[in-house]
């Protein structure tokens, strides 16, 4: 009696922790695995999953007695999606009751960080069900309303892909708004406004403290830019914690100033000359260049943008997939709107492999996550559809199944979500090292 009950008093320890009481075994049938790195296509593969990790890859993979068998043999299966540059917490309602004439300047005024974490519960689960099993979310959310996304999320209290998350933007006076001198805190909690080196340092500080496990730098918004030594200073600060930097840079001169100071990425990058690219190469910066419909950026920009995607592809810059979808599309999801930007990468002539390495291994390598391709040692992180990707690239629209960390969200076509009977603690471990993995 004496051990059940030291049995049961550990497996109630281990349920409170979160902790698994034994291994979680399944495996994928996989009819056709689509092999991202590659860009082919391999038939009858086996994938075996231990407690949310791939273990094996193949077809003679050995399965313990008991595996729990999921049949994908119609499918086409490949590793889930990313979206290396989202706002969840933020979406501009054109025509609604709270009319912000479609500008997330009034949507910071109008919306507190409650609403927007509200908005950014419903656009979590919309990507998931999309098939995005990570996301980077890149600011505008309030008050650290994306963090409290994340450990929400983290915490299985609700439905999302994993998030990296980016806290407060820092930037120079103003940040991207237009101030006036009577009412010079309008733009908090949006941004920390950051001058000097002391300044930036501190507010890096805090935003990792806060939760913030990516930083992201405002360059070029004002007629005052962030100079390459600025940045440097950032980038060290940042880098010295194990956490990554973005920038917001849309200037030639901005974006330079932002690769010769170490960031990891260029946000959106409009203007970027062949120089530029070109130390990008050098460089190993990555471009995530949100390229938005024309629809909604105009045809000026848009084929603007298209040509500097192919200046880019040419000269072999490393491309991660970004969307910075912030608005509402009446009839679409935000995964379908976010699905829509890769038309723009069609316009651009990239061939097709090109575009999914971009949405998952180059977008993974980005965020520093596990994730990202179908191997052992491997986040399983996995999705699949009726139709091959390779072929055409719209099969993404029909995303059929989705298992994140090893739990099947979706299949048959239908988002699978129950409430847990034990939730973890979504509080947040004090930081050290890498934040991505600790927070």
């Amino acid at each position: 009696m004496r051990y059940i009950t030291s049995f049961l008093l550990t497996a109630v320890i281990a349920a409170l922790l979160g902790l698994p009481t034994s291994a979680q075994t399944v495996v994928i049938r996989a009819g056709h695995l689509v092999d991202v790195e590659a860009g082919e296509v391999t038939a009858n593969q086996s994938i075996l999953i231990v407690d949310g990790k791939i273990t094996a890859v193949g077809d003679r993979v050995i399965v313990p007695d008991g595996t729990e068998v999921i049949d994908l043999s119609d499918s086409y299966v490949m590793p889930g999606l990313i979206d290396a540059h989202t706002h969840l917490a933020l979406m501009e309602m054109d025509g609604s009751d709270i009319d912000d004439h479609g500008s997330y300047y009034y949507t910071s005024l109008i919306e507190d960080t409650s609403m927007r974490v509200a908005q950014g519960t419903m656009l979590a689960r919309a990507m998931l069900e999309a098939g995005f099993t990570w996301v980077r979310d890149t600011g505008n959310n309030g008050l650290y309303g994306d963090v409290t996304l994340r450990r929400a999320i983290q915490g299985g209290w609700i439905p999302g892909p994993n998030m990296v998350t980016a806290g407060i933007m820092i930037a120079p006076f103003g940040g991207q708004f237009q101030m006036q001198p009577e009412k010079p805190g309008l733009g908090n909690p949006e941004y920390t406004y950051a001058d000097t080196h002391d300044e930036i340092i501190k507010a890096i500080r805090q935003n990792v403290h806060y939760g913030a496990t990516f930083i992201k730098l405002i360059i070029d918004n004002q007629p005052y830019i962030y100079s390459e030594e600025d940045v440097r200073v950032a980038v060290e600060e940042a880098h010295d914690m194990g956490v990554k930097v973005m920038a917001h840079a849309t200037s030639d001169e901005g974006i330079r100033n932002a690769v010769l100071g170490g960031v990891d990425s260029i946000e959106h990058g409009f203007e970027p000359s062949d120089n530029t690219l070109e130390l990008m190469k050098a460089r190993g910066t990555y471009l995530v260049g949100t390229d938005f419909p024309a629809s909604r950026l105009g045809e000026t920009r848009y084929w603007s943008n298209v040509e500097r995607n192919k200046r880019a592809y040419a000269i072999g810059v490393p491309m991660a997939f970004g969307s910075d979808v912030v608005y509402y599309e009446e009839g679409k999801t935000r995964g379908e709107q976010t699905l829509g930007f890769l038309d723009s990468y069609l316009d651009a002539e990239f061939p097709t492999d090109h575009i999914l390495r971009m949405i998952t291994m180059n977008a993974a390598d980005l965020l520093g996550a596990d994730s990202g391709e179908i191997k052992a040692g491997k986040n399983a992180d996995i999705i699949a559809m009726s139709a091959n990707p390779l072929d055409d690239i719209h099969a993404l629209y029909a995303v059929s199944f989705v298992m994140k960390d090893g739990k099947v969200y979706k299949k048959d076509g239908r988002f699978i979500w129950d409430i847990p009977r034990v939730l973890n603690n979504p509080r947040r471990k004090q930081p050290r090292g890498n934040m991505l993995l600790q927070n």
